[in-house]
């Protein structure tokens, strides 16, 4: 727990090992509502000590906040997860989750509602691809950053577990890659990205697969 007695939980960076997947996606959510006028029924506005939990399963207390010897968790992730997990295999919300569920959390944060299909969610690239995502769907890469929306970039760690960040497009050749693990930001090229390689505080990485939100009038 914080050495501190009162603390607020980072808002941005995920308050639980498995919970990336939920900040990639009220990161892009939000944004997409701003960046589109769209009326947005989120804030960073969080209770000053955030939303106790009392399943402390998993937990990153390094990054989560505290109030009166209480562990609390942002209350934007914990909120996303409790709608958009798998509801059978994944009941407490602890375990890692899918691209359905990244879908399902873009869809609540945009629409209110996680099964509302009529936001159109774009997924390029797959995970066993041998042929790198530059290759393989340049076209939809290059959608997805004209568009200029932050959208999900999805890879293979070294240590074998998939994880997700937030890629920001600052122009045709370049992104802002954000890693929501530990708040790791830094500009990278097109290439680097889903081809060559880029390095973060968790090591290297090439993205394999990408999710977007297209508009209903593109």
């Amino acid at each position: 727990m914080n050495q501190f007695p009162n603390s607020v939980p980072y808002p941005n960076i995920q308050n639980h090992i498995n919970w990336c997947w939920a900040v990639v996606a009220k990161i892009v959510g939000i944004s997409y509502c701003w960046n589109n006028s769209l009326p947005c029924r989120f804030s960073e506005d969080t209770s000053v000590c955030g939303v106790v939990r009392k399943d402390h399963c998993g937990l990153r207390s390094c990054v989560c906040g505290s109030c009166y010897n209480e562990i609390t968790v942002d209350n934007l992730q914990l909120d996303i997860v409790d709608r958009a997990k798998d509801p059978i295999r994944n009941p407490d919300g602890n375990l890692p989750e899918d691209d359905e569920a990244k879908a399902r959390a873009l869809r609540y944060i945009v629409t209110g509602d996680p099964y509302n299909l009529s936001l159109n969610i774009i997924v390029a690239g797959l995970y066993s691809n041998v042929q790198d995502l530059l290759s393989t769907s340049a076209v939809f890469i290059d959608e997805a950053i004209r568009l200029g929306n932050p959208f999900i970039g999805n890879y293979l760690l070294e240590d074998g577990n998939y994880h997700s960040v937030v890629l920001f497009p600052i122009s045709e050749l370049q992104l802002d890659l954000y890693d929501p693990w530990d708040g790791f930001k830094e500009r990278f090229s097109k290439f680097q990205i889903f081809k060559g390689g880029f390095l973060t505080n968790q090591g290297k990485g090439v993205i394999r697969w990408i999710q977007y939100i297209r508009p209903q009038n593109t």
